[in-house]
């Protein structure tokens, strides 16, 4: 019963740990070019893995629950290295937002090619609150990665 219990709190520690490797927040950038404005997310992305490489894949732009429009060209391939902080991507503009109020209504999630999105939605300007268990688990997530004790 013991060794049963210890493997399904190594289970779990290693789901949590994959679930929060991935931290993601943005701000809103805008351009005008020939008198029509158009708004882009800025990414600051974080492989908080001390081992794993994730791909990228794709953006999901979803308003009110609903698909607005998925961005497979932008952050495709972009290879996130362990313990990296990613921040210079030139990300397209997204399709029928023109004002800040219409980019305020969008939510982004981003997905790796492993198919994975899983709270991989952006924290950023009209995001939807995270809910009470995912600010938890990224809470943990935090302190236990400022201790000198790995996780991994």
């Amino acid at each position: 019963m013991a060794a049963l219990f210890i493997v399904l709190l190594y289970v779990l520690i290693q789901w949590f740990l994959r679930a929060t490797d991935l931290l993601i927040t943005y701000n809103w950038r805008f351009d005008t070019e020939n008198g029509i404005t158009t708004f882009r997310p800025n990414f600051d992305i974080r492989n908080r893995s001390g081992s794993r490489i994730y791909r990228l894949a794709n953006i999901a732009y979803t308003q009110y629950g609903a698909v607005h429009w998925f961005d497979n060209v932008s952050l495709w391939g972009a290879v996130l290295e362990p313990e990296s902080i990613n921040n210079q991507y030139e990300v397209a503009p997204v399709r029928d937002i023109h004002t800040i109020q219409d980019a305020l209504r969008i939510e982004v999630t981003i997905r790796t090619q492993g198919g994975r999105s899983f709270w991989l939605r952006g924290q950023g300007p009209g995001q939807m609150g995270k809910g009470r268990i995912q600010r938890v688990a990224f809470w943990v997530r935090s302190k236990l990665d400022s201790t000198l004790i790995p996780m991994e």
